[in-house]
């Protein structure tokens, strides 16, 4: 987290530290301590923090210079340690409070960070940068109504934040919420036209509200900027599909498939396609390279209505019972079961009714 937008806290810093305290000695211990620091003399920087407490046990340049010590050695339990202590001798330190919420973050303590984040709020005043990382804490929370609001307050005072944008962005998108999160990442795109991460992000959104044709247009500028990216490449694929334009479909999902062979997923989305336009045998062959990988319920479906089509309805009927054993409530199974049990229904009144009229003529 504080690698993406803050650089890290570097301690009080000398100017600070030889201002918090009178005492000539602790002055220069702080400075050779943060100096060393500064110069990643880990070890040195050490050894000078700890002279600080031994002169005077509580001094919070020295918990905060031992934290960041560290965290330099990505120790960041026992960085949280020492924010913590700092903490206890002086609740509202910023350099600890925004210390100790970075530590938990990535600790994945997102309560604790939260609670930082919320302390800095009150000690430091309003903050664009302390809000949006409290949005990401109450997002982790499954908070979305606060997550939301810090979001927004944090766009307030900074319009083009893009880390609130993108939070927001995604927030959005998790509830379902797909125009508003395409409006948060157009804002995200006005600044920055080329970004593939965001124009991929918008192409999802376009997809999810079923306009094909416009996420197509979001997810080729992607793939024209980064040619083999995975994500622009399989919106294009899916979008296509979404058209009904099953060969481009197809063309697109052998395109990923040179990117990341033996890619189940998209193996099986390859087989729906050569299902669709009729290349029954090539389907069969896709299904079953996913499944020589791993258990695949829609490989399995497709092999299903292979059989269905080609007039093998009693084992595509096993089949898809098999399978409504181990997901009773999918759709999926559920829709293909239904059809090919209509089939081997009308299949078997046909055949009941050439047997009686064949006994009638008798």
């Amino acid at each position: 987290m504080s690698d993406r937008r803050t650089s890290r806290a570097q301690g009080p810093g000398l100017r600070a530290a030889s201002s918090g305290t009178s005492n000539p000695r602790l002055v220069g211990l702080s400075r050779a301590g943060y100096r060393a620091l500064e110069k990643r003399r880990l070890d040195e920087a050490q050894r000078w923090f700890d002279q600080m407490l031994q002169v005077e046990a509580r001094n919070t340049y020295a918990l905060v210079g031992l934290a960041e010590v560290a965290r330099k050695r990505n120790d960041l339990k026992g960085a949280l340690g020492w924010f913590t202590q700092c903490l206890e001798a002086e609740p509202s330190n910023p350099f600890a409070l925004k210390g100790a919420a970075e530590c938990a973050w990535e600790l994945r303590d997102y309560r604790r960070c939260v609670q930082a984040w919320e302390t800095l709020l009150e000690v430091s005043g309003p903050d664009a940068s302390v809000l949006t990382h409290l949005a990401d804490g109450y997002r982790r929370l499954g908070d979305p109504a606060r997550s939301e609001a810090a979001y927004r307050r944090a766009l307030e005072m900074d319009p083009t934040n893009r880390y609130a944008l993108n939070g927001l962005g995604n927030l959005l998108f998790d509830a379902e919420r797909y125009a508003d999160a395409a409006e948060a990442w157009d804002r995200l795109l006005h600044r920055d036209p080329s970004n593939v991460q965001v124009l991929v992000c918008r192409g999802n959104c376009e997809r999810k509200l079923r306009d094909f044709q416009r996420g197509l247009l979001f997810f080729t500028e992607a793939a024209r900027i980064q040619r083999d990216n995975f994500y622009a490449l399989y919106g294009i694929a899916d979008c296509h599909r979404g058209l009904g334009s099953h060969e481009k479909s197809l063309e697109t999902w052998l395109a990923i498939l040179r990117v990341s062979p033996g890619n189940r997923i998209i193996l099986t989305r390859a087989g729906d396609a050569c299902r669709s336009i009729g290349e029954l045998d090539q389907a069969e062959r896709y299904y079953r390279e996913a499944l020589s990988l791993g258990f695949d319920l829609y490989a399995e479906i497709g092999i299903a209505l292979i059989q269905m089509i080609e007039g093998s309805l009693a084992p595509a009927v096993n089949r898809l019972q098999r399978l409504l054993e181990r997901e009773p409530s999918n759709p999926r199974v559920l829709r293909a079961l239904a059809d090919c049990e209509r089939a081997a229904a009308g299949e078997a009144a046909a055949a009941g009714g050439t047997s009686a009229a064949g006994a009638s003529a008798r």
